[in-house]
């Protein structure tokens, strides 16, 4: 484990397994990134994923709009096979959904997309259904008229990070 990784003693939540590590989210984490801004249109370059397209833990691509947007700044905001996006801001505030196809499309900007390196987005994402999760977010958002995250304050939380065997067998588990 990487040194910057580890998490003081006082600040771990709880004793966790054999060979899990307690991280910052961040730490295991190559890009979090807010969105493009643009407005919806019926047409355009690419899809616009929002906050709204995303339902039931569900996006029905043949309904998100498009967006015009270069090809040198579509780069920075393309969504890949297992991204996350997270809500930042509203009543959704760190609401997530796994990208789950390639599909060409780039994200609005009251979403944060997350890329990871060295753990599975299936089990982040189940992480962030998980109520360690969901107890980071709304003490990080609350005391805000308008209750909101940001990708600082998503990369400060706590993780607990199993050895990837581990991971896979976990999202399989949830998946049986």
């Amino acid at each position: 484990m990487v040194e910057e990784m580890k998490i003081s003693d006082d600040e771990k939540p709880y004793d966790l397994p054999q060979g899990w590590e307690w991280v910052r989210l961040g730490d295991v984490g190559e890009d979090f990134k807010y969105g493009y801004t643009d407005s919806a249109k019926e047409n355009g370059d690419c899809k616009f994923l929002r906050i709204t397209d995303i339902q039931d833990n569900q996006v029905n691509w043949d309904t998100v709009p498009y967006c015009d947007i270069n090809l040198d700044k579509m780069q920075n905001y393309l969504l890949k096979k297992d991204d996350i996006v997270v809500a930042r801001t509203g009543a959704t505030t760190g609401k997530s959904f796994i990208i789950d196809k390639d599909e060409l499309a780039v994200f609005a900007s009251y979403l944060i997309r997350l890329r990871f390196i060295c753990v599975l987005s299936k089990y982040t994402w189940y992480f962030m259904n998980a109520n360690i999760y969901w107890n980071q977010i709304t003490e990080v958002s609350s005391g805000i008229a308008q209750p909101g995250v940001n990708a600082t304050k998503l990369s400060e939380l706590l993780f607990p990070l199993p050895p990837l065997p581990e991971q896979q067998e976990i999202v399989a588990r949830i998946e049986a």
